[in-house]
């Protein structure tokens, strides 16, 4: 039998791995962050690590069982944050799948700007800095507010947008600046053969009517986003247009793809951030769900060394969108109010603790207070759906103490 190890990171059923492999022909190991249902009954081995980024600590956990099943012969990571623990697996054992060659310009955000202008396409204006007096000149030259970004770092983490030359920042490591861009943010999910697109689908985010800022970002400062998938079909067209620059461009080998752009007032598609991966969210579940396509399973096919045959949107396919609310009391925090919105029009899926759960959980998508998907027949209808629970769901928590008592 061959060895495969998993590192997973999700808690939920966000990727279906007893359908993506089979478990009696084949040794798996996971290496989790902690274990739960997620984890087929199969497994061979469960590995808890509580560092999964820790390259050390995930070796050192994986001796016992590669002592025991042999070295492996395939590793899948589908978080993206989960990647480089992967490619140094690979690399250590020469592993077919994915390199940190492969990967530099979805990981580093500089080489990735680098790449996505090569393209053509339009880019905001952009700089590496290494000090405050670098960062003060280069919004000398394209003005305030400036949005500053780790170079390493997935999602919205990572991420400050700084409004003047007054607001304490400190510049201690390299950063990627950019000019900031009021449009609002899109995100294109899909998958791209080698040879052209294959299915694709672009989504508006929905920000609260008082937000501070424009896309994801918005949740990382404690505010419920939204997204809605878009039919309109001249934007439709502007954004292929993007696209047949941009993916082939980024990448010529099959892949997964999430990409965030902004749309001018003028209609200009212009880039933001592309992943090798599926997209967070509820973005899995409704492409699983509605749609019929698992965006996990491409992923971990590809990683297996398969490039999956993956079929067409037909004529009529419905429009999805989600709300994620975020948890805005510190962790450990207990629930005391989280009401289900169950019969709502449009939405056919929730995920919300229970009153009274204590949970010690990182700002994450996985993690929000609050989890809606919804379907429609036009986006129209489907964003007031999502905005009307956006308007009415009340996440209450307090601060939980828990310290042991002696």
């Amino acid at each position: 039998m061959s060895h495969v190890i998993v590192i997973n990171r999700w808690r939920g059923p966000f990727a279906d791995y007893a359908a993506y492999l089979d478990h009696a022909a084949h040794h798996v190991t996971y290496v989790t962050a902690e274990a739960g249902p997620v984890i087929p009954a199969g497994a061979a081995e469960v590995l808890v690590v509580g560092e999964l980024y820790d390259y050390p600590a995930v070796r050192a956990a994986l001796a016992p069982a590669i002592d025991r099943l042999g070295p492996p012969d395939l590793v899948v990571a589908l978080n993206e944050a989960n990647h480089p623990v992967a490619m140094a697996l690979r690399e250590e054992f020469d592993l077919p799948g994915l390199r940190a060659p492969d990967t530099h310009r979805f990981l580093d955000k500089h080489a990735m700007l680098l790449a996505a202008s090569a393209t053509g396409v339009p880019v905001p204006e952009f700089a590496l800095v290494t000090s405050r007096a670098e960062l003060d000149g280069f919004a000398a030259g394209v003005g305030w507010p400036l949005i500053a970004k780790r170079l390493f770092g997935g999602g919205s983490s990572g991420i400050t947008r700084l409004e003047g030359p007054d607001q304490p920042f400190e510049v201690d490591s390299p950063l990627l600046v950019q000019r900031y861009l009021p449009y609002p943010v899109f995100h294109v999910d899909g998958w791209y053969t080698g040879e052209k697109l294959g299915p694709w689908l672009v989504s508006q985010y929905l920000n609260m009517p008082d937000s501070v800022t424009t896309g994801p970002l918005a949740f990382t400062l404690g505010e419920a986003v939204g997204s809605v998938e878009i039919d309109d079909p001249a934007l439709l067209d502007a954004v292929e247009a993007f696209l047949l620059k941009v993916i082939p461009g980024m990448c010529a080998e099959p892949w997964v793809f999430h990409l965030e752009l902004f749309v001018t007032d003028a209609g200009e598609v212009v880039f933001l951030e592309v992943g090798r991966r599926p997209g967070g969210g509820e973005i899995p579940f409704v492409w699983r769900e509605v749609h019929g396509i698992d965006l996990m399973e491409l992923e971990f096919r590809l990683q297996c060394g398969e490039v999956p045959e993956v079929a067409e949107f037909g004529p009529g396919e419905r429009v999805t969108g989600q709300l994620l609310v975020p948890v805005t009391t510190p962790s450990p925090y207990r629930v005391t109010a989280a009401p289900s919105m169950a019969g709502t029009p449009g939405l056919y899926a929730e995920v919300v603790p229970e009153v009274g759960t204590v949970a010690h959980n990182p700002v994450a998508y996985e993690f929000a207070g609050g989890r809606f998907r919804f379907v429609g027949d036009d986006t129209a209808t489907v964003a007031a759906q999502v905005m009307d629970v956006a308007a009415r769901f009340t996440l209450r928590c307090e601060p939980a103490d828990t310290t042991p008592t002696t």
